[in-house]
């Protein structure tokens, strides 16, 4: 586990409200959408997926309400707009303790735990957001996958 402060980034980016129950039905096909509008719109993707979460509530449940902003990091060479549902915007720099997840996303909540078990050690107070950079995806060898669980400290 390290303690990271990831630089701003320029991103083309879409957000929803949903819930854990909901996310999979309402995520959608943005994934795929998200690259084929970067380069009709000629943008450049330039690094993997982040998948942003962003709670309301202090103590969310299963069935909490969250924006989840799905984003693609991108070189602009000068567009200044996407020119459709996905909204070009620059995120700030993010400080954060990371942790590297090898293997399937169902074993996700696993990660999350160690990660806010070290931060209570550290005595660090987490922001309201957490990141998932999908750094290598394998949906038919998901233990291939390799994400990087981002937790925002205040």
């Amino acid at each position: 586990m390290k303690m990271k402060t990831a630089p701003a980034m320029t991103v083309l980016a879409k957000d929803i409200k949903t819930s854990m129950k909901s996310l999979l039905n309402d995520v959608g096909e943005i994934p795929q959408e998200i690259y084929r509008n970067a380069v009709e719109n000629s943008l450049h993707p330039a690094g993997p997926q982040y998948w942003i979460y962003k709670w309301v509530d202090e103590n969310p449940g299963e069935g909490s309400e969250f924006i989840l902003s799905i984003c693609l990091p991108v070189a602009t060479f000068g567009v200044t707009h996407s020119g459709s549902s996905f909204v070009l915007k620059q995120m700030p720099r993010y400080k954060h303790m990371a942790e590297e997840h090898l293997g399937a996303w169902d074993k996700l909540k696993e990660t999350y735990g160690k990660l806010m078990s070290e931060m209570q050690k550290q005595e660090l107070q987490a922001g309201n957001t957490c990141r998932e950079v999908y750094i290598h995806c394998d949906f038919e060898t998901p233990e291939n996958n390799v994400t990087e669980v981002q937790f925002e400290i205040k």
